[in-house]
């Protein structure tokens, strides 16, 4: 019961922040304003987010813990490059079918386009991503704790900057205006063209 009420704190914090953050611009908007339009103390949102930052990235934990999910959970043979291509492909491909979803990424892809501070804190999740991923294809490789073989951060690294550049690619056509029924399919198959690159990949 406590961690489920800790879970809607930390989800009404979130919500909150991303609402006024909209409305007015990330750098415009305090954490104590947050904390007071959400009714919790400014100490209450730093347990739930070490920085202001993380208030719009409220959701970098759960995705990682996805990844990591859909490489413990691929097929017997199945390469880890496989895996993180077809888990990556399959949230791409939900980008145009939720309405809601879609005003979430409108929303980010303004607030991330606008802020040099918000893009530096996408850049450490994404390295913390390819972090994860080296030690996955590491053991993959067998060479786990061997500082001499650059194969899994040359494979990690290449995995998440093709994520990086997708949703990139999403957020340039998000914010032209069109309809995501006009730029999802295309921007998808583009992504798979892409992650095609990477086959074969351990």
């Amino acid at each position: 019961m406590r961690d489920e009420r800790k879970q809607r704190t930390r989800e009404r914090v979130a919500a909150t922040a991303l609402r006024l953050f909209a409305e007015r611009g990330f750098e415009a908007v305090s954490v104590a304003e947050v904390a007071r339009v959400a009714g919790v103390t400014e100490k209450t949102v730093f347990n739930h987010f070490a920085t202001k930052e993380d208030l719009v990235y409220s959701g970098d934990q759960r995705f990682e813990a996805q990844l990591v999910g859909a490489i413990g959970a691929r097929p017997p043979g199945t390469p880890v490059a496989a895996a993180v291509a077809g888990f990556l492909l399959d949230l791409y491909a939900g980008f145009g079918g939720d309405p809601a979803r879609q005003e979430r990424q409108a929303v980010l892809a303004r607030l991330v386009t606008a802020s040099p501070a918000l893009r530096a804190r996408e850049r450490r999740i994404l390295a913390r991503y390819a972090a994860t991923l080296r030690e996955h294809v590491a053991r993959e490789l067998g060479v786990d704790g061997d500082e001499d073989d650059l194969r899994p951060q040359v494979i990690a690294e290449a995995l998440i900057a093709a994520h990086g550049v997708v949703i990139g690619a999403f957020r340039r056509a998000t914010l032209s205006g069109a309809p995501p029924e006009a730029y999802a399919p295309r921007v998808l198959a583009s992504a798979r063209e892409a992650f095609g690159l990477l086959a074969g990949l351990p």
